[in-house]
Formats: C-alpha cells, sequence, structure tokens
C-alpha cells in the first residue's frame, strides 16, 4: 500500500507518496502547521512527488550549472534538473537526489540508506522534504507561476498585509518580536515570505522556514505594503520610488542566477510586484511604540 504525506506551502500542496512509511520526525517544529493529514480544499497547485528507495540517478552525463561547494549541486540534461544534497558522509553517498522537468509538476526524490529508520523493527524514511529541497523546488516551481520566495518577515494587521525585507542582521526578528500577543496583528513569520499573484492581487504567505524569533504560520494576506527596515532613534516612514525599491528587493530575493531562463521569470515577478504594491522605509526605535506606530499607519 503506498504510504501519503501531504505538506502544504503558499497554496502549494506536496502530496509525497512513498511505498514506505514516512516519518517527519527530523522536521524542525516549525513544520508542523505545513504537515496535512489530507489535501486543503482549494489548494491552486497540487503537485505529487514519489519517494524512490533504489538506485539513484547517475550525474555523470548530465551538465552541472551550480555547486554551492558545501551542500547542494544543480544538473541539467534537456528540461530536466537535478539537486543532490551532498553533506559530507562516511562514503561520500548523497543523501539524496531529487530530479524534477521545468514545470515541477514531476518530481522524484531517490533517498539514500541515511534516511532509512529500522529502530522500531518497521522500515520508515525520514521524509526528505524540508529545508533546502523544498525551498529549492518551490523557487523553480513560482517562477512560472508568478511567485517568488523573500528574505523577509511579514505580519498581517487590521486585514491588510506587510512584509519587511531584509538580510540577517536587518532587524527582522527584532521587529516581528514586538507585534507578538497584538489583537490587531499576526506575525505569518520572522525570515522567509512567499509573495504569489492570485487573480491579479499580491498574496504573502507564511513559510515553515522561521529565523531567530522562531515564528512560522501557515496563512496567507493580501499584501499591502512593503517596509525596508533601518533600526533609528524614532519611528517614521519615507515613501520609495518603484525604481529604489527594486534595486533594494533585489538582493532578498531568492533567484537562481544561473539559470538564466528562471532568472528572467522571477525578475519580471518582481518588477510587477513593485509596479503594484507601494514600498516604504520603515525607520524604527526597537520598543513597543512602533507596532503602535504601524498599527495606526494600516488603519488609515
Amino acid at each position: 500500500m503506498e504510504n501519503v504525506m501531504n505538506m502544504e506551502i503558499a497554496g502549494v500542496n506536496f502530496a509525497v507518496r512513498c511505498q514506505y512509511p514516512l516519518s517527519g520526525d527530523r522536521l524542525p517544529g516549525t513544520y508542523r502547521q505545513f504537515i496535512k493529514g489530507t489535501i486543503s480544499p482549494g489548494k491552486d497547485i497540487n503537485v505529487n512527488v514519489r519517494i524512490e528507495t533504489g538506485n539513484m540517478p547517475d550525474t555523470r552525463q548530465m551538465t552541472k550549472i551550480f555547486d554551492t561547494g558545501q551542500s547542494w549541486s544543480m544538473f541539467r540534461q534537456n528540461d530536466d534538473y537535478l539537486l543532490s544534497l551532498n553533506f559530507p558522509t562516511v562514503n561520500g553517498q548523497a543523501i539524496w537526489l531529487a530530479t524534477f522537468n521545468v514545470l515541477c509538476d514531476d518530481i522524484s526524490i531517490y533517498c539514500s540508506d541515511l534516511l532509512m529508520n529500522k529502530e522500531t523493527g518497521l522500515t520508515t524514511y525520514f521524509t526528505p522534504l524540508s529545508y533546502p529541497l523544498d525551498q529549492l523546488l518551490l523557487m523553480y516551481m513560482l517562477a512560472g507561476k508568478s511567485g517568488a520566495l523573500l528574505h523577509a518577515a511579514g505580519v498581517s494587521m487590521n486585514n491588510r498585509g506587510y512584509i519587511f525585507p531584509g538580510r540577517s542582521g536587518a532587524g527582522k526578528s527584532t521587529l516581528s518580536r514586538l507585534f507578538l500577543g497584538r489583537d490587531t496583528a499576526e506575525m505569518l513569520s520572522d525570515d522567509r515570505i512567499i509573495i504569489r499573484k492570485i487573480d491579479g492581487k499580491f498574496k504573502a504567505f507564511g513559510t515553515p522556514w522561521a529565523g531567530e524569533a522562531g515564528i512560522a504560520v501557515n496563512k496567507s494576506v493580501n499584501l499591502s505594503g512593503i517596509f525596508f527596515i533601518t533600526q533609528a532613534n524614532s519611528n517614521r516612514i519615507e515613501e520609495i520610488k518603484p525604481q529604489n525599491a527594486l534595486e533594494r528587493l533585489l538582493p532578498v530575493v531568492s533567484i537562481p542566477w544561473y539559470d538564466k531562463e528562471v532568472m528572467i521569470k522571477i525578475l519580471d515577478f518582481c518588477e510587477d510586484l513593485i509596479s503594484d504594491v507601494p514600498a516604504y522605509e520603515l525607520f524604527f526605535k526597537p520598543d513597543n511604540e512602533v507596532a503602535d506606530f504601524l498599527d495606526k499607519f494600516s488603519a488609515s
């Protein structure tokens, strides 16, 4: 009998299928909201993922298009991609290899014995669909479906969505903590947000990839504004012109610069996003006053 584990991120449902039972025991706790017993109704993207436990594909005939030098490598052959997770192991064996086509509608993940668990006397496999594989698959998948992954915090406030893009150390987690416990606000993430354009509207989605504050909520909200954050001695907001906003946004968007075809799709999406959603510079004092300040702004 086939075993299925459903994972839902940003309206995308991954139905992970395997001949053996799948375990999420190695997943961080932030994934808990994103694992579903059944497919949630209304999801517009449903993807079948097959877990293979036999021989792994041979990459020698494929062209390596990127190598992090530490963790994963990307290969391509015609319209097919292969991802290899190659953290150092005893015998140099890859932990998993994932193959998918350019549309990301046909995904297979070949698991090594390193993901096998026989401790209970029953053979199970730890699901490989976690960081970094899920991020990389979504980066490719959403590029063709008007979406992108951003290094940003996100909040739903007064039924409006706002994101706070920034690299590590910019203050996203600091700012996120200041919104916790407020009746008018709910944080979606303090580190990674997915933006999608659905039915002509941009929506911000929480993701399982939390930052220092550990915030990861499986919800979405219509996007009303983009705030680039700077810590300061007082709270104020200045509007940013679209060209300047685009230049500041691109460094925090997940873009495969090594893959021209996909890169162009994501750049086009970012231009569309910036032309439609207003962008601001938020100078904020890192105390509770900034939450009240933004609350008044969102309600105006």
